[in-house]
């Protein structure tokens, strides 16, 4: 029966009222016994039959009333232990030997010489009853409402105990004819019972008066702990701040609560809490007269009384307490709770409110990194959009022609930027190239490489002047980019029959050609393509021709390589680029690239590779031996597109 209980996890109410059922039934089956008797009996005609069936019925009569009368012996126990912080089996247990002693004793001690014997043990157990029955700490733990309730059924019970106790121990008990120890132990039973009941009366009764504030004190960790638990399960900052208001108006018994939140240099009232946004728009302006946003440190209670608008308030509000919702020492929004009444908040309130405003700062601030860390996941995502763009529009591989070493790399930022570079292969002896780059970066910048690509490609079949491909490029891409958005790019065609260059540049980078141990500077003028008007670009727009010699080396290159940082945010800087050009200009191309590369990446490696590094390197070479072409052709075939 006590496994039974403890299994359950039966609560204190729901015993008593146990109790007390069971304590009626006891009343009813004592009190009625003769007249059940007599009505069952009655009709009965063979006498032998009739004391047999009185036998057995009398015997399971009183097994149900002892039944009963265990039932609340052990729901009595398991009161006794509910709430005790420390193991007390010793108390109860010793009271139960008690019980049987002087149960016993009435049976086997016959004469008036050793009476007082049974009634020692009767007075003691007695008296354990008292001391164990005044062991209830239980009673603190039930709300006011509980308490009210648990007054009125002690009451009951007790009564009920009182009357069961005084038929039991009378001379006419019913037990007396079945066995005097059964009626001993019953009685004191209902003794304890009675005892039991009547110091929880008087034990709820003196709580009662603390009820109210102990229920707010329960009140406040239950929302507490259920804040606690929200600040990892919700997340959404519109749920949360609605749910700290909600909590806010209980644990301060207020009437209304709402955040202030600033947005944009504006105070907004969020999450109200059983109050209109007029009212509330309209008791900031008072809070944010007489106190200061940055300079709030602490809950602090104002008086509306002294608010001169406070006729225009719908409803009546009197008390106001602003609590400051804190991230990283600095204000983000002000909690706020109103009363109506005349009370005042008290220092309790301002506890619990500072107390749950911390709770809320960092439930606030922890939305606020969730909403950081999606929205830059999000943007991850859009770069890796951006970067397999990217990669899908270079060409694959670099062309191959008779006199000419290519190489090619290019290496992407991890925020994707705007270059482009591509081959076109016009004829069997000239060979278009473009090297661009778009202004911005992100998906945007990647879409607009991969239009500038397509527009190329298309350009490169119909024109052959570099002058004329950038300039109508210029035209299509003034419709399409706004405002805000142009593209350098260097477009050129190399002729391997009459060993001849020409380029046009678009507001890029200028073009490096390495000749007889010194580095030139080619850099015919023009302007970004997608900003000024055809007229305009066309007048500013210049096609410079390069005869090429044996050994010239023709480098393109994005600002990735020349605007690289380090530690100290010193560029890379053309100079230094220029020096590893030529410090490296007898080897083949692709040994140039990796040593350019090799360079920068030593140089910004302790700061972030803020932009894309593109690099296109040609090498004119045209009275080589057919063997070393072939060679030649090879490496610079299988270098092909670096994108790592």
């Amino acid at each position: 029966m006590v496994g039974f209980f403890e299994q359950r996890k039966i609560s204190p109410l729901s015993l008593i009222m146990n109790i007390g059922i069971l304590s009626a039934f006891i009343f009813f089956l004592i009190f009625f016994y003769s007249s059940i008797i007599s009505l069952l009996f009655e009709n009965v005609n063979d006498l032998s039959n009739q004391g047999m069936f009185s036998t057995i019925f009398t015997f399971v009569y009183f097994l149900l009333i002892i039944g009963f009368a265990t039932y609340v012996l052990v729901a009595l126990k398991q009161l006794f232990f509910l709430g005790q912080s420390s193991s007390k089996h010793i108390y109860f247990n010793t009271m139960i030997v008690f019980f049987l002693l002087a149960s016993l004793s009435v049976r086997f001690i016959n004469t008036d010489e050793l009476s007082f014997i049974s009634t020692t043990f009767f007075i003691v157990a007695t008296l354990l009853m008292l001391i164990n029955s005044l062991r209830i700490s239980w009673i603190a733990f039930l709300t006011k409402k509980e308490k009210i309730t648990l007054l009125f059924l002690s009451v009951v019970i007790t009564v009920l105990f009182i009357v069961n106790a005084n038929n039991t121990g009378n001379d006419n008990s019913i037990f007396l004819s079945f066995s005097k120890s059964f009626n001993v132990f019953v009685s004191l039973i209902l003794i304890y019972g009675a005892i039991y009941f009547s110091v929880l009366f008087f034990t709820t009764l003196f709580h009662i008066p603390t009820a109210e504030a102990f229920d707010r004190k329960a009140q406040e960790v239950s929302s507490l702990q259920y804040f606690s638990k929200l600040i990892t399960q919700v997340l959404d900052f519109d749920e949360l701040t609605e749910t700290v208001t909600d909590i806010t108006t209980k644990v301060s018994n207020a009437d209304a609560s709402w955040i202030i939140w600033k947005e944009n240099d504006d105070f907004v009232p969020i999450a109200n809490k059983n109050i209109g946004f007029v009212d509330s728009d309209l008791i900031n302006k008072f809070i944010l007269q007489k106190v200061s946003w940055d300079g709030l440190s602490e809950t602090t209670f104002l008086k509306l009384t002294e608010f001169d608008e406070l006729a225009k308030v719908s409803k009546l509000y009197k008390a106001l307490a602003v609590s400051p919702l804190k991230a990283h020492g600095k204000v983000k929004g002000l909690l706020v709770a109103v009363r109506k009444n005349e009370e005042r908040f008290n220092q309790e309130d301002k506890n619990a409110i500072a107390t749950f405003s911390d709770y809320a700062s960092v439930a606030i601030e922890n939305s606020g990194l969730l909403e950081e860390s999606i929205e830059k996941e999000r943007l991850e995502k859009e770069l890796d959009v951006a970067r397999e763009i990217q990669k899908k529009i270079l060409p694959e591989k670099n062309p191959v022609y008779d006199g000419l070493e290519i190489s090619s790399v290019f290496i992407p930022a991890f925020e994707v930027g705007g270059d482009f570079y591509d081959f076109f292969e016009i004829s069997k002896s000239k060979l278009g190239f473009v090297i661009a780059d778009v202004s911005g970066k992100g998906i945007s910048a990647a879409f607009i490489m991969a239009e500038v690509k397509g527009i190329f490609e298309s350009l490169s079949k119909i024109i052959e002047s570099p002058k004329e491909i950038l300039i109508k490029a210029n035209d299509i891409l003034l419709h399409t980019l706004d405002k805000k958005t142009f593209v350098s790019a260097v477009y050129g065609v190399i002729d391997v029959e009459r060993g001849q260059m020409k380029i046009s540049r678009a507001g890029h980078c200028p073009v490096l050609l390495l000749r007889n141990d010194i580095a030139q500077s080619v850099k015919p003028s023009g302007i970004g393509l997608g900003i000024s008007e055809v007229d305009h670009f066309k007048v500013h727009l210049e096609e410079a021709t390069i005869d090429l010699e044996e050994n010239d080396t023709i480098v393109l290159y994005t600002d990735g390589i020349t605007e690289a940082k380090n530690e100290n945010l010193e560029d890379f800087g053309e100079k230094y680029f220029t020096e590893i050009l030529l410090e490296n200009r007898n080897n083949i191309v692709d040994e140039i690239s990796m040593k350019v590369i090799q360079e920068v990446t030593m140089f910004s490696h302790n700061h972030s590779q803020y932009d894309d590094i593109t690099l296109v390197i040609f090498k004119w070479k045209p009275r080589q031996s057919e063997e070393e072409g072939r060679d030649r052709q090879k490496i610079s075939a299988e270098g092909g597109s670096a994108y790592g």
